[in-house]
This record gives C-alpha cells, structure tokens and sequence, in this order.
C-alpha cells in the first residue's frame, strides 16, 4: 500500500540520505560545500503543501527516501519530523502566486539576497537549526545553513510560490518561445514584457521591465541590471534561438499573459 507524506514546512530535499553529513558533520559546524561553496546535495526546498510519495524508510530514523511528480530524479530524501504521513494520496494545496503586480513586487523585495545553491524560499527554514544545530556564530555560515537565499530559478519559483519549474533545464522550454532569431537586442527589446525570461543551460534572468533585468548570480546575489547591457553581455557568447537546441544558444519565453492583468 503507498504511503504519502505531506510538508507542513519548508524543508530541504536532498540527493543523498546522509543529512548530518551535509549539516553538520560530526563536529556539527561543518556544511557541506563544494570549491565554490555550493551544497551540491540540496536540490530545492519544498513547500507548505507539497505532498510526496513515500518510497521507503532509510537507515535514518526520520529519513526517508521519496517520490515527487513535479520534479525528475530518482534520489530524493526528506526529514520527516518537517511535516505527517497520509495514508492516501493529497493533492498538493499550494496557494500560487499569479498576478504580475505581485509576483514583480516580490522579486524586487529579494535584492540583495546572498545566491544560494537549492534555495527557493527566501526566508530561510530556521527549524534546520533545531534539528540540525550550528555551534558556529559565523553569520555568513547561518545564512547558508539555513537556506536563506535564492538560486536563479529560486527566484521565480519562491515569488509565484512554486508555480513554476525548479531548475532551468526545465525552464528552456517553459510555456512560449519569443521570435528573437536574427533581431538584434534593441528589436528583441521591443517585444519584451514584464516577467518574460532569459533562458540558457544553467541559469535564468527575469525581466522587470523594458530597461531592466533580475537575477540571482554567484559570488553577487539578487540584483538589477539595465537590460541592454546585460543582452550585451549574453551574446558574446550565446546565440539567440527560437527554440532551444545547443549549449550556446539563448531563448527568450513568456509564461504568463501579462496583458490579462493591470499593472
């Protein structure tokens, strides 16, 4: 008989069942990071609501290998003193944030948030410190131990409230492609609106408005930029596609009809 699971709060899902090995380690003040101080293990932070297929019990006593629908990968563990078991299936209750006012009103109130890897809930989970406690004051140290941060397609996932793919591979083929093939970057401006989304491998930049951009960054966090530099940026070494095809190509995709909404 399957069993489910249903988060009751944010918590961090990982590609491996050894949490204290990234949280801690045995001296409990170490976080698992790589050369560029990325934990690689974290895939994405699940939210209020979620509900995941139970596959089974790890040697762990509160880990537990999972299922979820919404995102590929075959290795996905969480705590589950994060949320209950159900022993029959839930559909998810996320409470999606989609009108264009709000969702812009939210990406702008990130500025300035350190790039974490895996993070897309920008308050933090501060429960990982009860369960996972830091023994270090270092402030930085906090901050990436308790996921308080945004990675690129965090930030769009956190300020819809998880409407939208986590990861950018997903995200180069999300909802419609813009005609940019052949336009130079003032004619592909024009048509730009409001939360439309510059895609290429590994990274994601929304567009605020006509003049500006958002993203999350390594080594600089949220911030703004003016739009014709940083397309500037992006075609020295990306192509400007249609539809995505090769590594060095760029799309441009409009996942929401903002004409809909009034501004």
């Amino acid at each position: 008989m399957k069993k489910y699971f249903l988060i009751e709060k944010p918590t961090p899902v990982l590609n491996i069942s050894d949490f204290l090995s990234v949280f801690g380690g045995r001296d409990k003040k170490t976080l698992k990071q790589d050369s560029l101080g990325h934990t690689r293990e974290i895939e994405f932070i699940a939210l209020k609501n979620m509900v995941f297929e139970i596959l089974s019990s790890t040697p762990s006593k509160y880990i537990y290998k999972v299922k979820f629908n919404f995102y590929k990968s075959t290795n996905l563990y969480i705590d589950v003193r994060f949320g209950c078991f159900l022993n029959k299936k839930k559909s998810p209750n996320l409470k999606y944030i989609l009108n264009p006012y709000k969702i812009i009103k939210k990406l702008n109130s990130y500025i300035n948030l350190p790039y974490v890897w895996g993070a897309n809930y920008s308050k933090g989970i501060k429960d990982l410190l009860k369960y996972y406690p830091l023994t270090s004051q270092n402030k930085d140290l906090m901050k990436r131990w308790t996921l308080k941060g945004l990675d690129c397609s965090g930030l769009l996932f956190d300020a819809t409230n998880g409407y939208t793919p986590r990861n950018t591979t997903d995200l180069l083929f999300y909802k419609d492609s813009l005609p940019i093939e052949n336009l130079n970057i003032y004619e592909i401006q024009k048509i730009l609106k409001p939360l439309d989304l510059i895609v290429f491998k590994g990274h994601v930049i929304v567009i605020i408005d006509q003049l500006t951009t958002l993203e999350s960054r390594e080594k600089i966090g949220v911030y703004k930029s003016n739009l014709i530099i940083r397309l500037n940026e992006i075609i020295k070494t990306k192509k400007a596609t249609n539809t995505w095809k090769k590594e060095n190509d760029f799309v441009i995709n409009r996942w929401l009809n903002i004409d809909q909404f009034c501004l």
